[in-house]
């Protein structure tokens, strides 16, 4: 989506003019926006000019003030229209390379379409994919976990949580998977007072009741491949924003520290393990993190991004 057309839509849904909105974000942000001005305001609705994205992340804010909600004014897109929205190529920058996490398998002769996004649940390769996910898992945290087949197996089959995998060609490419949580168990998760293998059926949050969305696994062959995962996923968590509180994740793998962190997502509590390696958290509030620049900059700079 271009900014200029989610500014507009934001302001007629709120009943606002452009005097009066000048005004209000005035008294909203006084440094940002003074000598803030009805002229400037209609051009960045026409798209004349654009603003900072400092600028844009205090108007989303602005919003979120009056509506409550992470996300204002996206009511009208589903996430199929919101994945379609987020730059591709813009992704795949965020995520980049790594030794570990996102690999170099050639992706030039692949076209976005012959890269296939599904749910766990419902593919016959179920139990192959969890293999992997646990050999991958025993690498990258040094073994250091106790999680299993079974866990992974019954974290799939619940329908809350989202476990995607990447298909090129009916061959494995790449994978995501998240938990959706109840707050006080995503609590716990982000202290490192509980463990990932103590999860319980008592833990997750349904579908109808606010939950937290904490990431348990990633892995892709190539920058392709991850970023279409990591798209699917943004737009899950912005189709689902009115049950979403938080977002986290608790990493081990340095490679993983470092996405973690050109995600926008703060470093959170940290604890020192036997062997000396240091397990890390990561929290932040699903409204803080669709403000963050990275994130405005993937849905809402369309204009700029490289495959438009």
């Amino acid at each position: 989506m271009y900014f200029s057309e989610y500014l507009k839509t934001c302001r007629e849904s709120t009943k606002l003019t452009q005097e009066e909105l000048a005004e209000r974000l005035y008294g909203f942000d006084t440094q940002l926006f003074g000598g803030l001005d009805t002229g400037t305001i209609s051009k960045w609705e026409r798209a004349i000019v654009q603003p900072k994205l400092s600028k844009q992340a205090s108007l989303i804010r602005f919003f979120q003030s009056l509506s409550g909600i992470a996300l204002p004014c996206w009511d009208h897109y589903d996430a199929d229209e919101t994945e379609a929205m987020i730059c591709q190529v813009g992704m795949q920058n965020l995520l980049g390379r790594s030794k570990e996490l996102v690999l170099n398998f050639p992706s030039n002769m692949m076209g976005v379409d012959d890269l296939k996004i599904y749910q766990l649940h419902d593919s016959d390769m179920i139990d192959k994919i969890i293999d992997i996910n646990i050999d991958l898992d025993k690498g990258f945290n040094h073994h250091l976990t106790q999680l299993e087949a079974s866990h992974f197996k019954a974290w799939a089959l619940n329908y809350a949580n989202t476990f995607y995998y990447c298909e090129y060609k009916g061959q494995f490419f790449g994978l995501l998977f998240t938990l959706r949580l109840k707050p006080a168990s995503f609590g716990k998760l982000m202290n490192l007072e509980l463990l990932e293998q103590d999860l319980s059926s008592q833990d997750f949050a349904s579908t109808d009741e606010t939950g937290c969305n904490y990431i348990i696994s990633f892995f892709a062959l190539n920058d392709k491949a991850g970023a279409l995962l990591f798209i699917r996923y943004y737009a899950h968590l912005i189709a689902k924003q009115k049950s979403i509180q938080e977002i986290g994740v608790a990493a081990i793998s340095e490679d993983a520290k470092k996405l973690i962190q050109k995600m926008s997502l703060p470093p959170y509590a940290s604890k020192l393990l036997d062997n000396g390696v240091e397990l890390q958290s990561y929290r932040e509030t699903l409204a803080n993190f669709l403000t963050s620049e990275s994130v405005i900059r993937l849905i809402l700079s369309k204009q700029a991004c490289p495959e438009v």
